[in-house]
């Protein structure tokens, strides 16, 4: 399969590629027959010297060869579009959306709507305030030789690769000596069981279950749609507690972090599944696998950098060891020096990682790794105040230790806390609640830079607060939606505020997904959340409420 290059030059996008139409066929049907389903996946190559390259995707379209208007495949939910760091795809291909709901047709371009464009980097040639961001009218045009066809009841993949290190110019622009930004694309229409890269992990929330535990539907962050996700026969999945897990501990609402590889009809042939949060690291071996302790150490990286922070990293013998995509290979392969990415669940016990993946690349390394001070700590104790947002939409979080000890943490906008099963809580009621002194106690993972800066969260859980009972009342419901519960638990009457995001459950047997309104008197609720304020209405804010029998 040939591949197109594509580049915006001078301002203007200049199509490098042949110009030619196909049929011209009209795009116009509402019958489900006339559709077809169109995948896009994007990946990008190496770009020396940066750590981050952001770009905020706001929408892809197709358009259609009669000039009518464009097909949106996908389109953020966030106004300021999807924040992707294009060098975390350096080698692996992530899935954008599936979309089963695209007239089937011919089609001239694809067009990708940018927000916005920003590299981060040390001592790199460009940043952010000496960039030049080429981008007429915040779109990229691609025209592969052909155009595209969308086929009824067929699926076709959409390849986009963003060649970061082709795309930045690093010679002085005219008499401004800015660096320029013009984007260079590739594009490629395959089927979507073509494999290009390895896949990316996809993280989500179940959205229902398919009989038979034969599968599931996974609703994809950022507007980014459905994705139909199948359970192939040797389908390996990991509890929360990072051991292995039956299919049945699937539940509704549950986040998951899937891997596998789309199949012809654009559904997700899933290989590896975890059940609820994990830890991402990478760095370098540095010691090898010891089979008597099941364990190995990784120097973790940070950035472009080794922190020397050593972290024993635990194998049991369902941990997933590849190299490549799916190459599996015995622990012994663990050796000094080699590369390794590590996907697994944090152990605040013992500060070690209880390893699901490992995924090594052998490497050359000659020179000693520089020392740096950015390491990853966790941080338990009570959060005793928060402030902000700042600018950026980011907060500062103060949590005093056992030792009375008190950290200063920033929390970055999109670091989303959360109590247990995985439930996010708006940073504005963590902030409510510690201004009206609630005890809150949380573990945080952050990054200590050791300078003037306050630490930087990357992951905060927030201990929930359980209560269970009977409903004693008839619920009432408020005129925002809120529906509050009196509930009984022995001798003690606790009133509950369960609001519409509440995630409500009937439990891993019932497939029905309740809302906050389903909620009966006698029912036997069991409910995660906080403690409000003194002075609310109500005891207890609720996040998730499973309806149960005692």
């Amino acid at each position: 399969m040939q591949r197109y290059l594509l580049c915006i030059i001078l301002g203007m996008l200049l199509l490098l590629t042949g110009c030619s139409g196909g049929d011209g066929s009209s795009i116009s049907s509402n019958d489900t027959r006339d559709k077809g389903s169109v995948a896009v996946l994007l990946t990008d190559g190496p770009a020396d010297g940066y750590d981050h390259i952001w770009i905020w995707i706001t929408e892809i379209s197709l358009l259609p060869s009669d000039h009518d208007d464009p097909v949106v495949v996908y389109q953020s939910d966030d106004p300021e579009g999807w924040k992707v760091d294009l060098l975390d795809l350096r080698d692996q291909e992530a899935v954008v959306t599936v979309n089963d709901d695209i007239p089937a047709g011919h089609y001239r371009k694809i067009r990708l709507r940018i927000a916005d464009i920003r590299p981060e980097g040390e001592n790199v040639p460009c940043d952010y305030e000496d960039m030049e961001i080429k981008l007429p009218g915040n779109k990229i045009d691609l025209k592969p030789k052909g155009g595209l066809d969308v086929i009824p009841g067929e699926t076709i993949a959409i390849h986009i690769d963003i060649d970061c290190n082709k795309s930045i110019n690093l010679h002085p622009a005219g008499r401004s000596g800015k660096c320029i930004f013009r984007p260079v694309v590739f594009v490629e229409i395959d089927p979507p069981d073509a494999i290009k890269k390895c896949p990316r992990v996809l993280r989500g929330k179940i959205e229902t279950l398919q009989e038979g535990n034969t599968g599931f539907t996974l609703r994809l962050g950022h507007g980014r749609g459905l994705l139909t996700v199948l359970l192939t026969d040797g389908v390996v999945i990991f509890g929360r507690n990072g051991m292995p897990a039956p299919p049945a501990e699937l539940e509704l609402n549950q986040l998951v972090h899937v891997r596998g590889q789309l199949d012809t009809a654009g559904n997700l042939q899933a290989s590896d599944i975890v059940i609820g949060r994990v830890i991402l690291v990478k760095g370098m071996v540095e010691t090898p696998y010891d089979d008597d302790g099941a364990v190995f150490s990784l120097n973790l990286m940070l950035l472009r950098f080794f922190t020397d922070f050593i972290v024993d990293i635990d194998v049991s013998e369902n941990t997933l060891v590849m190299t490549g995509c799916d190459q599996r290979v015995d622990p012994s392969e663990i050796q000094a020096g080699m590369m390794s990415r590590v996907v697994g669940k944090l152990s605040f016990e013992d500060r070690s990682i209880k390893a699901i993946a490992v995924v090594l690349k052998d490497v050359n390394v000659t020179d000693p790794p520089p020392d740096v001070t950015n390491i990853p700590t966790d941080v338990i104790g009570m959060l005793t105040d928060v402030s902000g947002p700042d600018d950026e939409g980011g907060y500062v979080l103060l949590v005093e230790g056992s030792g009375s000890e008190t950290s200063e943490i920033y929390l970055p906008a999109g670091v989303e806390p959360y109590i247990e099963n995985d439930v996010p809580v708006p940073i504005d009621e963590l902030q409510r609640l510690t201004d009206c002194d609630r005890i809150l106690e949380v573990s945080i993972v952050a990054v200590d830079s050791n300078d003037t800066t306050p630490m930087i969260a990357s992951d905060v859980s927030v201990d929930a607060v359980n209560v269970d009972g009977m409903v004693e009342e008839d619920p009432i419901v408020e005129d925002d939606g809120t529906v509050v519960v009196t509930l009984e638990s022995g001798v003690v009457i606790t009133e509950i505020a369960v609001p519409p995001t509440a995630i409500l459950t009937y439990g891993p047997s019932d497939p029905m997904v309740p809302i906050n309104t389903d909620i009966r008197k006698y029912d036997y609720l069991r409910v995660n959340g906080l403690d409000a304020c003194e002075g609310d209405e109500y005891d207890y804010q609720a996040y998730m409420v499973s309806i149960t029998s005692p």
